[in-house]
Parts: structure tokens; C-alpha cells; sequence
């Protein structure tokens, strides 16, 4: 299983419109961050997409924000089997029409057959995505260039109920984001060889209850703990929305991965910065200062990082 990261900006990207900051000026590539989404790619395919076809990998986003076309050219993502949507702020979602191009209304033989790509969201996500694209969802709307897609709760599923896209087996994280509960998710493959695998991507919280995280760690099976957790840092000082670095690092020490990135980050800190503040505090981390001091890493996310399990 491959991850890409295509954003992990906060809300404004970097650099941020109007702004003279020196992070927003910087000619560090890693100091460049779109809005938040990732592109995952496993290898074989237990379904059949829209179309009847059977492909050799299992494709999937999570989050389709306001630069999702750009991401999508910039990455080459072609084909999807699946989009999870963590909560509908605009920088998580308002990329929703261009998934058109992977399945589409058209009152022709040309529409794409069944119910549509499958969207993955908690039920106030759902309901507040067909009041925001009422275009898309009502029924007497039809017509060129509408994206079809098939919107699917996600409040049953559990670590022993998970649901599949493809072969990836995907666990529903709720957590809190302020006042709004969103979706953080687990994602689980099996390779030929039965070995399990495991990514955690947990954007946008400021708070995971211990239940979530005894949930990610049941779902991990022998190991405990996924194999690489990307987590919301979006800044040194504490938001009330959002998980600072030190709350962040507080709830990577609680799962235990073996490589932690930070993301969802502002233009107030450098990206060699971030790393530095990170190795300053670790040791006020017990099990992360383990995991470093056995090979592991803690560091901040960026655009193009690309990891496999």
C-alpha cells in the first residue's frame, strides 16, 4: 500500500494569499503546501469498479478540497474506486464536482452505470454535503457534468466491522474538531504473503477519545499500532479546533506508530523548524522517544511524501 500526500496545508495553503510572511516567501519546497488530501494506491483488487472492470490496484483519496483537480494532474490519479470525505469544511471538500471526471450523470447511454463512485462520510458530513451540492444530489437535476456518486454513511462501522474499498479495509475514526465530529480512518491491506499493514490519517481534531484510540489499536491486530500515522499539527500554540505540535505528539505517544508526520500545518513555522521543535520536546514523549531512539521518526508532512507499507 502506497500514500501520497497531495496537500498538507491548513485551510489558507502556503503560501497564504496577500501575505509577506518569510515561510510564505520561502524557496523550501516543503514550505509549499496545498489543502489537505492524500492518494492511496494497493496492489490487487477484489471488486469490480463502475464499469465492470477489474484493475491490479485498489485506488482511493481522502478529501477532495479546493486544489483536488491540480492535485490529481500533479500526482496522476486516473481512476478511483473510492473517495473518503473526513468533514465537510470547504478545504476538505469543495473539489467534490471535479470527481466527475471518475464517474458522471449524463442523460445518455454514456452515464455512468450503478449507483455511482462511493463516498465515505460520517451521516452530518453526508447530510451537510447534499445541502452544499444540492446540484449534484437532486434527482430532477440531470444533465452534462454532474459527478455521480453514491453517498455512504460510515457511524455503523467499527474495528470489527470495518467496510472495503477494493482490498483496503478501512476503520471510521470519530473524533472532535471543536464542536463538529469528524472522520479520521484507518487503512488496512493484506499482502500475498498475509502479512497486515496499517496507515492512520488523522486530520482535523482537537481532541480523539480514548475509545477512537483503543479502536485504531484493536484494528491493528499483533502489531497494536499502524505502521505510519499522519496527524493534524497545525501550529506551536494550542487552537481550539485543531491539535497543536504538542497535542499532536501527545496523541502519536498514545498510538505508538512507527512513523509519525505531522500535517494540516500553517504559514507561522518552517518546515525545518517544525522538525527541530519536534526533537527539542520527544523526550517529554516516552513511547515516541522509544520508538525514534529504535529507527522510528516523528517529523512534519509535505507535499509529495510519498509512503509504503
Amino acid at each position: 500500500m502506497k500514500l501520497t500526500v497531495m496537500g498538507s496545508g491548513t485551510s489558507h495553503g502556503i503560501p497564504v494569499i496577500a501575505c509577506d510572511c518569510d515561510v510564505c516567501k520561502s524557496s523550501d519546497i516543503h514550505d509549499k503546501r496545498l489543502r489537505c488530501s492524500v492518494y492511496v494506491e494497493a496492489q490487487g483488487n477484489t471488486a469490480k469498479d463502475l464499469y465492470g472492470h477489474v484493475y491490479p490496484t485498489t485506488n482511493l483519496v481522502i478529501d477532495t478540497g479546493p486544489e483536488f483537480r491540480i492535485q490529481c494532474l500533479k500526482y496522476n490519479v486516473k481512476r478511483l474506486d473510492g473517495v473518503l470525505i473526513t468533514h465537510s469544511h470547504a478545504d476538505h471538500c469543495h473539489g467534490l464536482d471535479d470527481l466527475r471526471i471518475f464517474s458522471f450523470k449524463k442523460p445518455n447511454k454514456k452515464e455512468t452505470p450503478g449507483d455511482g463512485l462511493p463516498i465515505y462520510c460520517n451521516s452530518n458530513t453526508l447530510n451537510d454535503l447534499i445541502y452544499r451540492f444540492a446540484y449534484i444530489f437532486k434527482v430532477n437535476n440531470l444533465g452534462g457534468g454532474i459527478p455521480k456518486l453514491n453517498l455512504l454513511p460510515t457511524d455503523s462501522y467499527s474495528e470489527k466491522k470495518p467496510f472495503s474499498i477494493g482490498t483496503i479495509e478501512v476503520l471510521p475514526v470519530p473524533m472532535m474538531h471543536g464542536y463538529l465530529e469528524t472522520n479520521g480512518f484507518v487503512l488496512r491491506d493484506t499482502t500475498p504473503d498475509g502479512a497486515e499493514h496499517a496507515i492512520a490519517y488523522l486530520t482535523d481534531c482537537s481532541h480523539i477519545p480514548d475509545l477512537s484510540i483503543e479502536s485504531i489499536r484493536a484494528f491493528c491486530g499483533k502489531h497494536g499500532s499502524p505502521e505510519h500515522l499522519i496527524i493534524d499539527g497545525l501550529r506551536k500554540t494550542e487552537h481550539w479546533t485543531h491539535c497543536n505540535f504538542d497535542r499532536a505528539l501527545f496523541y502519536a505517544n498514545q498510538i505508538g506508530a512507527e512513523h509519525t508526520w505531522l500535517t494540516h500545518i500553517t504559514h507561522e513555522t518552517f518546515h525545518t523548524d517544525i522538525q527541530n521543535y519536534i526533537n527539542a520536546h520527544l523526550a517529554e514523549y516516552t513511547l515516541l522517544n522509544k520508538i525514534v531512539r529504535a529507527g522510528g521518526s516523528v517529523a512534519p508532512a509535505y507535499d509529495g511524501l510519498q509512503i509504503e507499507v
